[in-house]
């Protein structure tokens, strides 16, 4: 059995009720692999086709979020992975970086350290880390993308992890539960102007001491394809505004250094690093498509150019890159 523990009495912003949340994961037969908190173990929730629920209201645009990624569960790891073409470079490229910074930062497993992937969709991060020897609590807003996550871990041969239906504007743990706290694919901005809520609850769930990694939009990259695709007014209409939108067409926040800085700051924590992250890619994307295309079908120069992306992760160039990998560790004595 998995069970989502450490939320029972705590109220969901706008209920007068505390969350109930359940987790599926292993069980014994007959049992339905389902338990909410108060009820006999084996009984079935009110909504047995979907085994985590975080019963909040969300607003207008977080509900859109949910359900977008619900209809693209399905095939959302084929639309983002490694593989042939520009597209398949691109996430290469992303994920090799994105891995390497993420790893660079993670707690050593001994003591059974605990990780949070925050709006983690799928599992592709989530089951990285516990190949890492990690225990994982996996949330998300799609109960869609949390199954696909379910059925990742069970394909690898990995141990359930906690699955949790939830937004990271309002997290249903208690204060310094996870010794690790991963936010990656630009969930926060997708929080638009609820994106300061969402990173003061991210850093509030890590213990002191611990690092939190995030993933997010970055201004000067939506900047740049604004202004070879819609021109220079409309480019410095996103960059004074700092709104983008994302591949579905949802508004999403982007961000600067200095501007995670300061949100990180306010909510109890110490930026430690930035990275634009892919940096080469995409620049190479920007200046000349059809070298990006040249390169994609060369597996020469396409090792060379992973490896020159690595290689730059220490130089400094923050904020460029398609996205912002930043790094933080919550203040207080570990």
């Amino acid at each position: 059995m998995v069970l989502v523990t450490g939320l029972e009495g705590r109220v969901c912003p706008g209920m007068a009720r505390p969350y109930c949340c359940v987790a599926r994961g292993s069980s014994p037969a007959g049992t339905g692999g389902v338990q909410v908190p108060g009820q006999a173990p084996g009984a079935l929730p009110p909504h047995p086709a979907r085994p985590w629920r975080c019963r909040m209201k969300l607003d207008p645009q977080l509900e859109r979020v949910r359900l977008t990624y619900d209809g693209a569960a399905p095939t959302y790891d084929q639309s983002y992975r490694p593989g042939a073409g520009l597209k398949g470079l691109m996430w290469e490229a992303y994920q090799t970086v994105t891995w390497k910074l993420i790893r660079d930062r993670l707690p050593s497993p001994t003591a059974g350290a605990r990780a949070l992937d925050a709006g983690g969709g799928t599992g592709r991060w989530a089951a990285l880390l516990a190949r890492e020897g990690l225990r994982l609590t996996i949330l998300d807003l799609s109960p869609g993308m949390l199954e696909q996550a379910r059925a990742r871990f069970a394909d690898l041969g990995l141990a359930p992890p906690e699955l949790v239906e939830g937004s990271i504007t309002s997290l249903p743990f208690p204060d310094g539960a996870f010794d690790f706290v991963l936010c990656e694919g630009d969930p926060v901005s997708y929080c638009g102007p609820q994106y300061s809520q969402a990173i003061s609850e991210l850093v509030r769930v890590a213990r002191p001491g611990a690092h939190l990694v995030l993933g997010l939009d970055n201004r000067v990259a939506y900047f740049v394809d604004l202004l070879r695709s819609r021109g220079l007014a409309e480019a410095l209409d996103h960059l004074e505004r700092g709104i983008g939108l994302c591949p579905y067409g949802m508004e999403v926040m982007t961000f600067t250094p200095r501007m995670l800085d300061r949100e990180l700051d306010s909510a109890g924590a110490d930026l430690l690093e930035v990275q634009g992250k892919p940096l080469l890619t995409s620049l190479l994307l920007w200046v000349d498509r059809a070298q990006a295309e040249r390169a994609s079908g060369d597996e020469g120069l396409r090792a060379r150019l992973i490896a020159a992306e690595q290689a730059l992760l220490s130089e400094g160039y923050r904020g460029l890159g398609g996205h912002l990998h930043a790094v933080a560790r919550k203040r207080g004595p570990a």
